[in-house]
């Protein structure tokens, strides 16, 4: 049975409701931190094509098309509807696997469908993330006893009335918020009547030349000013005592009056350079980061924000109270008893290595411990104590285990988020007036020298504020359809507790080699859960990794300092992990079931590791659909915007091999023929050249291989960029009245490239791709493209290196003539040089330029000007020539005559 997937995706409503809305996620994303972002109108429409027949008869075909756009305008909609659609070809239920579960968004839009659905993830902590989105809110609690605190019967009313996880979860967060609002109480102490939104921090260095302690930090303005609101802003100054080596702070209206201390400084060592506030010397990045390495750093509390009714926010200097109450924390965690023997309240577990190029111990955080100031230690360590006796009194109150279990795990998922804005890598969003975290750039970054602190009050990401949206995030889960629990749990991808051949589908969003480190990222999350959930999840915290943090033995990955760090998780590892994964998801499912991946890469060499693994698996693509689901996110240096839906199918057995002319003549008739379809269902152009994979790698993966006429195996790269190129052709792309393919190589590149892009900055690799298809070389296309730190564009003309050789292609001297500017005289010489005076193709591409440009771009205007002008510059052109053979013909007369002497 071809499955829907294979011929046809709702790509266009994926692409609009993948950024915002319902289908973005956003809301069930804001239950537990989690680095895969997939949206939950992809995670859908995925499940739904993957299990949906496509049928032979054409009205069927638009039939089940409209019906799968219908369940992509909202939150449940056409729910009966494709439920029964789903009866009718699964009798006996449909059943769905998510080998990579992350945090559940597959599984849960799967059971919510009545999907047997099963999700696996090999970190504990994304298990723990699933089980709270596709588990928990699913399953029946009404009968667990009452729970044994304070006030709790005297609303049985309310318990009643609404859902009773709803009910108990908002109960117990209340409760652990005002218990630690309380224990905390002397630690973040009332001034003037207000509890303290948060504190902004920053690191002290000792200067190498006056050896007087600095604070390095990297802002300076604390509120902008609003002319609206008639707010001036708030900013902090230094203020330097020479005579006792001390500095003291400001907090000042309006705008800063000085420089930050730590700023980029252009001709440095990586440009950041930290400032000495006493002697003006400049610290170079090797110098201040190996004085952070050597543990040299303390921490100083620069100023107090209080929430304000006027501002928001309104700052000023710490009180000697709460510098008292400073140091207070710093006794009181001396003091802190271990949860167990052999689990210190403060985390003695080794942060080694890194998530991403920088090590933390360049910054001197040797163990997780490290991450936070003593204060903010000592919260999380409270919070996590508070968690252990709700679990404790709840267990003596004959509350099932199960029950106890998720109750604490919805308070430690708020203590998971709190702690991501509660480390030395938390900072103050001075535009939005808000906390920023660890997490901001998707995975934990090195931690910068200034921080913010969130208090135990009101305010953006205090406990409170957080709970609150957990608690709207669990309302909606629990007033969505519900079906029956996922089954969510801890394993791996390499051995699937699946048996052979029992699944209808596996859908899955897989690790994309390097991107994100998975487990390094949430170790820090780790740490905290282990002494959070202690009594309630004794297991969590084991793990056979030898410094107590999440095992990454098998994890598929690619760790980004691999070749200086030793690490396993090479590139090989990954390639070999990842066709394990992918056989072994072809093992679990039906001889008739498919495998869909979402993948997205702007690589070509990552894109053909990845084929080459799905070939090598036994798998064989059968359909190729893109989305633009990323905002244009870079996770590490590699820029995603558009992701893929890969649908794939076992393997034939006993393929022949294939020959390439018959094989190319197969592909472009696939492509040809899906074509129509993708126009009709509202592909733009580009996403029909991604589309264009799925048809090629089906005929493709008819064959063992395919060899090319001297015998040689022809790549899978190949035909990714052949499947372009066809849908290119297709396209029959005109230049003035000729076909783009009667022009040069190099000039079709580039006029391909306008028409496309125009002078937008696009992801280098599409230049790549660009270049396989029409089987150039990077020195074919030299000169035409210019990079940046965001990608490449079309170079403006007067960046290009004019050509002296007499015969150039089109595309130069098209960029020639906009570096002749708007003189027809210049023009002309231009023209006569290189011997395109009249020369169609060439003032066609001219127009086709100006088109695609404008005359807003300075090239774009030259050009629209020459043709503007054409006849005039003609007429010099002629004038020119003329001369010019006037010229010759004197030389060559003049040669006879000196001959005949």
């Amino acid at each position: 049975m071809t499955r829907l997937i294979e011929r046809w995706f709702p790509c266009k409503e994926v692409s609009e409701n993948s950024k915002k809305g319902w289908g973005s996620g956003n809301s069930e994303k804001r239950l537990f931190p989690w680095f895969a972002t997939r949206p939950l109108v992809q995670a859908r429409a995925a499940v739904i094509c993957s299990l949906l027949p496509w049928p032979d008869e054409v009205s069927e075909q638009e039939r089940l098309r409209n019906l799968v756009q219908k369940a992509m305008q909202g939150y449940d909609a056409a729910h009966s509807e494709i439920v029964a659609e789903l009866a009718k070809y699964y009798p006996d239920g449909a059943s769905l696997l998510d080998p990579f579960s992350g945090r559940a968004m597959i599984p849960l839009e799967a059971t919510l469908l009545g999907i047997k659905a099963w999700g696996i993830d090999y970190s504990p902590v994304a298990t723990l993330a699933g089980v709270l989105l596709a588990d928990y809110p699913m399953r029946d609690w009404s009968q667990e006893p009452p729970l044994p605190f304070d006030y709790y019967e005297n609303n049985s009313i309310d318990r009643m009335a609404s859902s009773r996880l709803l009910y108990d979860v908002e109960y117990i967060i209340d409760m652990i918020g005002k218990c630690y609002e309380s224990e905390m109480d002397s630690f973040y102490p009332i001034v003037n009547g207000k509890r303290p939104w948060g504190y902004v921090w920053a690191i002290t260095l000792p200067c190498v030349n006056c050896h007087k302690r600095f604070p390095v930090t990297s802002t300076v303005e604390l509120r902008q000013p609003n002319q609206k609101k008639r707010d001036p802003g708030q900013s902090l100054f230094i203020e330097r005592d020479i005579s006792n080596d001390e500095f003291k702070i400001v907090v000042h209206e309006g705008s800063p009056r000085m420089k930050p201390t730590i700023i980029k400084q252009e001709g440095r060592e990586k440009n950041r350079v930290a400032i000495c506030v006493f002697c003006d010397h400049v610290h170079d990045h090797s110098v201040h980061t190996r004085l952070m390495g050597d543990r040299k750093a303390e921490d100083f509390l620069l100023v107090v924000a209080d929430i304000d009714k006027h501002y928001g926010k309104y700052y000023r200097e710490p009180t000697s109270k709460e510098f008292e109450s400073v140091n207070k924390a710093v006794d009181a965690l001396k003091s802190e008893l271990p949860f167990a023997s052999s689990l210190p309240a403060i985390p003695n577990e080794k942060a080694l290595g890194s998530t991403g190029p920088r090590d933390y111990a360049r910054y001197g955080y040797h163990t997780f411990g490290d991450f936070c100031n003593a204060r903010q230690t000592l919260g999380l360590i409270r919070l996590s104590r508070l968690i252990n006796t709700v679990a404790s009194k709840l267990l003596s109150a004959n509350i099932s285990s199960d029950y106890v279990a998720t109750l604490c795990s919805y308070a430690a998922s708020v203590l998971v988020r709190v702690g991501k804005k509660t480390t030395r890598g938390s900072y103050l969003k001075v535009a939005a007036q808000s906390c920023g975290d660890i997490t901001t750039a998707g995975t934990p970054v090195p931690f910068g020298y200034d921080y913010f602190e969130v208090g135990c009050g009101e305010g953006s990401g205090t406990w409170l504020s957080i709970g609150k949206n957990t608690i709207q995030t669990l309302r909606k889960l629990c007033d969505r359809i519900h079906g029956n629990p996922a089954h969510i749990q801890q394993g791996t991808a390499l051995a699937l507790p699946i048996s052979t051949s029992g699944l209808d589908a596996v859908v899955t969003d897989p690790p994309y080699d390097a991107m994100v480190e998975y487990s390094d990222a949430s170790d820090y999350f780790y740490v905290w859960l282990k002494r959070a959930l202690f009594v309630s999840h004794p297991e969590f915290g084991i793990t056979s990794n030898y410094v107590g943090v999440q095992d990454k033995t098998e994890e598929i990955v690619v760790k980004m300092t691999w070749k200086r760090s030793g690490d396993h998780r090479t590139p090989d590892h990954y390639d070999r992990s990842i066709v394990k994964a992918l056989a072994e998801a072809r093992r679990v499912i039906k001889p008739d079931g498919v495998v869909s991946i979402m993948f997205g890469h702007d690589n070509p060499d990552v894109w053909k590791r990845f084929l080459t693994s799905i070939d090598k698996a036994g798998l064989v693509l059968t359909g190729s659909w893109p989305a633009r689901t990323e905002k244009g996110k870079v996770l590490n240096k590699a820029h995603i915007e558009t992701t893929l839906t890969l649908a794939c199918r076992p393997t034939p057995k006993d393929r022949p091999k294939g020959h390439m002319l018959k094989v190319d003549t197969q592909v472009k008739k696939e492509i040809l023929e899906r074509i129509p379809l993708w126009q009709a269902s509202g592909l733009a152009f580009s996403d029909q050249r991604m589309a264009a994979y799925g048809p090629a790698m089906e005929v493709v993966g008819r064959y063992s291989e395919v060899l090319d006429k001297s015998g040689k195996p022809v790549s899978l790269e190949k035909y990714l960029a052949k499947a372009r190129r066809y849908v290119e052709e297709a396209a029959d792309i005109k230049i003035g009245d000729t076909s783009l393919e009667a022009f040069d190589l190099r000039s079709q590149f580039g006029l391909f490239w306008v028409y496309m892009y125009g002078r937008s900055i696009v992801p280098g690799s599409e230049a790549r791709w660009l270049r396989l298809g029409w089987d150039m070389t990077e020195d074919d296309t030299a000169g035409l493209l210019t990079k940046d730190k965001q990608g490449f564009r079309l170079i403006y003309a007067r960046e290009s290196k004019v050509l002296s050789e007499p015969k150039r292609t089109i595309i130069d001297v098209a960029l020639s003539v906009a570096v002749a500017g708007k003189s027809s005289r210049d023009i002309a010489n231009t023209l006569v040089a290189v011997d395109r005076v009249n020369d169609d193709f060439l003032w066609d591409s001219m127009r086709h330029l100006a088109k695609h440009l404008s005359e807003k771009d300075c090239d774009g205007d030259v050009w629209t000007w020459a043709i503007r002008n054409r006849t005039a510059i003609n007429g010099y052109s002629k004038d020119i020539e003329e001369k010019k053979f006037r010229e010759q013909k004197i030389r060559k007369d003049s040669g006879v005559q000196q001959g005949m002497l």
